[in-house]
């Protein structure tokens, strides 16, 4: 991917409050801001600051005026103590709001937005609906820290990571957010409000026999956001019929949603996720990758053709008591449902050699195999193929049988 560290954003001119007559240059990049002509004093000389956006410790508030309510600056606050403070044109302040939009921290989230009502209430996180400007937003509630060093730098979560990556390469089948806000012990990460409901609302429209061209809509958008996810070096650990989210009905699109147990950049010995649609070196000794992710994807699959979950309960899903349905008719589907519940995850197939499967490609009259899916395979996937025998590859027969019902 390009390299953007550099990219300039904005650019504007401001006035330094208490330093009458002070005029500041602030300039946005991609991973930081700049502001020059800065005066720390009265007598003080010019100086020019840089506020790396990854590693500051500062936070905005901005302030509205009372009558129109349009923003009439904005203070860079650190541990809640204003240290220094801006104003400017109301329209450029508008602007450098939606731009500074999560890539840096902003306070008090209650002059911004409308408490409407709370969505969900756990142990995980909190989720409220508000409105800002007459559009609903959701503002998911998640705990927070300070690192305990001299600079009491802002300790972020692995989704808030997440989600400024996925800012700053952005998929249509991923939910991004649009800004948070922090203080000593919250963080409140704000996205759009998707209001159709997630697949439970789908296989209820259709009487819980969905079309099969909508089946292949939505699995091959999920496996697009899941290969974006997976480019980005982000597992994201809990793929599941309520993760996943209706944006339009027709034509049929959906977003992956909650990166709240996601890890990047590294396996990961941590166990995470729902019961029904783990995957079975969740519950083993062993590093997770990836893979993890295509065979929840798998599960949501095949919930999608029939209507009915691969385990009954958690305890089906730890001894891996799985159960296919007999019903598929759809033999592409049936074939590509099978690799993506394979339980070797180095012969599981990859986001990308999902989507290039026949189910998608249209090729129905030619039934997937090992020497057919050469031209679709990664070629380490073909290398663990001509390893394998093609018995364990169709139903791992030597791990754990498949139990049709």
């Amino acid at each position: 991917m390009k390299n953007c560290s550099q990219s300039f954003l904005f650019t504007t001119k401001l006035s330094q409050i208490i330093r009458n007559g002070c005029t500041v240059t602030l300039t946005v990049y991609q991973d930081k801001l700049s502001l020059s002509g800065l005066k720390k004093s009265s007598r003080s000389e010019k100086i020019e600051k840089e506020i790396n956006f990854q590693t500051t410790h500062y936070v905005l508030n901005w302030e509205y005026s009372n009558h129109s309510k349009a923003i009439e600056g904005f203070s860079l606050c650190k541990q809640n103590t204003r240290k220094y403070t801006f104003g400017g044109s109301s329209d450029q302040l508008s602007q450098l709001k939606n731009i500074l939009g999560g890539l840096i921290a902003f306070q008090n989230w209650e002059k911004d937005f409308k408490y409407v009502k709370h969505i969900r209430n756990n142990q995980k996180c909190q989720i409220i609906l508000a409105k800002h400007e007459n559009q609903y937003q959701v503002l998911k509630i998640i705990d927070f820290e300070y690192v305990n060093n001299p600079y009491n730098t802002i300790q972020t979560t692995e989704e808030l990571q997440a989600l400024k990556l996925i800012q700053k390469y952005p998929h249509s089948n991923v939910h991004g957010f649009n800004s948070y806000y922090i203080d000593e012990m919250k963080c409140y990460l704000v996205m759009d409000y998707l209001p159709y409901g997630t697949l439970y609302d789908l296989q209820k429209m259709y009487n819980y026999k969905i079309p099969i061209e909508i089946i292949q809509d939505v699995m091959q958008q999920l496996l697009e956001g899941l290969n974006h996810l997976h480019q980005l070096k982000i597992i994201h650990r809990d793929i599941k019929y309520d993760n996943i989210m209706i944006t339009s009905f027709n034509p049929i699109q959906i977003k992956i949603i909650d990166l709240g147990l996601c890890v990047i950049n590294q396996p990961s010995n941590s166990r995470a996720g729902t019961g029904g649609y783990i995957a079975p070196e969740i519950f083993l000794s062993t590093k997770i990758t990836d893979k993890i992710d295509i065979f929840s994807a798998g599960a949501v699959f095949h919930k999608l053709l029939v209507g009915k979950p691969i385990y009954e309960d958690l305890g089906q899903n730890q001894i891996g008591n799985i159960r296919i349905s007999s019903h598929i008719q759809n033999k592409n589907a049936l074939d590509l449902l099978h690799q993506m519940l394979n339980f070797d995850p180095k012969l599981r197939y990859s986001a990308q050699d999902c989507i290039a499967h026949p189910f998608f490609t249209d090729e129905s009259d030619s039934l997937s195999s090992k020497t057919q899916l050469y031209q679709y395979l990664s070629p380490k996937q073909v290398k663990l193929q001509v390893q394998t025998p093609a018995t364990d590859f169709i139903s791992n027969q030597n791990i754990f049988p498949f139990k049709l019902n």
